[in-house]
This record gives structure tokens, sequence and C-alpha cells, in this order.
């Protein structure tokens, strides 16, 4: 896997996670935000704040791309 798809799948990961939570609430789903996000932070090496903005900048990039935004 090249580190780009590895980093669009842990993105992946943190958005499911992130809505799975918001419609369940269940306790899994915020554990998995929590590992995945701790995932972005090593690869990135950012803090928790920055690779959050990270996914959200690596997100808004990709829907350009796809034509969403």
């Amino acid at each position: 896997m090249k580190p780009t798809n590895s980093i669009k799948y842990i993105i992946d990961q943190i958005v499911i996670a992130y809505c799975q939570y918001e419609k369940f609430g269940d306790k899994t789903f915020g554990d998995n935000f929590k590992k995945y996000t701790a995932q972005l932070m090593q690869i990135t090496g950012l803090d928790r704040d920055g690779a959050l903005e990270y996914a959200v900048n690596f997100l808004a990039g990709e829907s350009k791309v796809w034509g969403v935004a």
C-alpha cells in the first residue's frame, strides 16, 4: 500500500467512526475514532488537532478532485 493510500484509508476510517458514533453513540465507535486518529498522528507526526485538521484538508482537496466541492 502506498503511503497516500494508507493515509486515505485511515482518514476514511476516522470519518466512518465519527459518523457511526454520532448516529449510534456506541463506545466502540468512539474508541475506533481515537484509534485511527492516533494512527494518523503517528504517520503525520502531528498532534491530535493537527492530525484532524490534516484530515479535513485532505478530504477538502479530495472532494475538489472529484468535483464534489
